[in-house]
């Protein structure tokens, strides 16, 4: 009788023991999982904000593409030639009023 307590004592630690290390071990995949979920999403975050970086730029060349075209187009009227004038040349007219700020462009 002893002989057979002891077997189903024995047989319970071991059931005890695999369970035991069964959730260890779950324990080291789910710490796992979540170290990998985090640096996956800070990699997400990163790449979603040089997206929207690129983003930007893309719009502004597109803007400054869609000016060209306009010029190459041959659809320029008097108002942007004067315009392109006064920003690109510094001209002005001899009876425009010219305020100096100090500033000049610098290349």
């Amino acid at each position: 009788m002893d002989d057979r307590r002891n077997i189903e004592n024995n047989t319970l630690r071991s059931r005890g023991n695999l369970s035991l290390g069964l959730r260890c071990f779950l324990l080291l995949i789910l710490v796992i999982s979540v170290v990998v979920f985090a640096s996956r999403m800070l990699t997400f975050h990163q790449l979603n904000e040089q997206k929207n970086d690129l983003q930007d730029q893309k719009d502004k060349y597109q803007a400054q593409i869609d000016r060209m075209e306009h010029y190459l187009d041959g659809s320029i009227d008097y108002e942007d030639i004067i315009r392109i004038a006064r920003e690109k040349y510094n001209l002005a007219f001899p009876d425009d009023t010219i305020i100096y700020s100090g500033q000049g462009e610098q290349n």
